[in-house]
């Protein structure tokens, strides 16, 4: 297994140890690493988000990547949300030299096909997102990406399955990507909850790596904040992935 992988699995069994110990807080709409919540900032509300996702030699050439996402997010009404992300991205190719940049900035979306009131709202609840993102280095490149995603809530497990559709817009060819992923999460104590995700990334006209990762992942709410982390290990095509989320309420 890769280092960086070992190191990753550490970090989040060492979140789990200390988020364990925290006082009992209300329900936060994040319990995924790699899935978006089904919930929504509420109408009028505003949210401070960040978003640290690592990939660690992506085959077929051996790439490692980080993407670190920064977003404010504003509730347009109790169910349709607008988030604005701006992406930094570091990548090393096997024989290359790392480069970091400036990567995509845009607007993202999320509409809640259900009520967001906690008496009305249903067990099965859908979410739609769209987003639109401009590629920095090219400037005539444009990133759309289309997703539905359910969330099951059955007690205190919630059950999450959903998938992205993703395209970016250039001269030449365009690429198409799917990212679907499958997830599970239980309340342990108090707002941490503990669960597990398969993810998948597949280029649906092959021109890039395709891979599968599975593994653990947590969530947990303090307040006005909140904190997701994950670590999964390659299946085939990656050695591991890793992501942290974090978010603060105004």
């Amino acid at each position: 297994m890769h280092a960086r992988a070992r190191w990753w699995i550490a970090l989040v069994a060492g979140l789990v140890g200390q988020v364990g110990l925290a006082a009992p807080a209300w329900a936060g709409r994040a319990r995924m690493a790699w899935l978006p919540a089904t919930e929504v900032v509420p109408e009028r509300g505003a949210e401070i988000e960040a978003d640290l996702a690592d990939l660690d030699n992506v085959l077929p050439g051996d790439l490692d990547e980080s993407v670190l996402t920064w977003a404010a997010t504003i509730g347009l009404t109790d169910q349709l949300e607008l988030s604005l992300p701006v992406d930094l991205q570091w990548r090393r190719p096997a024989g290359a030299p790392a480069t970091t940049q400036f990567a995509r900035w845009g607007a993202e979306a999320r509409y809640r096909l259900a009520s967001s009131d906690p008496v009305d709202a249903p067990a099965l609840v859908p979410l739609v997102r769209v987003a639109l993102a401009r590629v920095v280095s090219e400037r005539r490149a444009a990133e759309v990406e289309l997703g539905l995603h359910l969330g099951l809530a059955v007690r205190c497990v919630h059950l999450q399955l959903g998938a992205d559709l993703a395209t970016v817009i250039r001269r030449g060819e365009d690429t198409l990507t799917l990212r679907p992923g499958l997830g599970v999460s239980g309340r342990v104590v108090g707002e941490l909850h503990l669960g597990f995700e398969v993810v998948a990334t597949h280029d649906l006209r092959g021109g890039q790596a395709d891979w599968l990762a599975l593994g653990p992942s947590l969530g947990w709410t303090h307040g006005r904040s909140w904190l997701t982390a994950g670590a999964a290990l390659g299946v085939t095509g990656i050695d591991g992935a890793a992501r942290l989320r974090w978010g603060i309420a105004f």
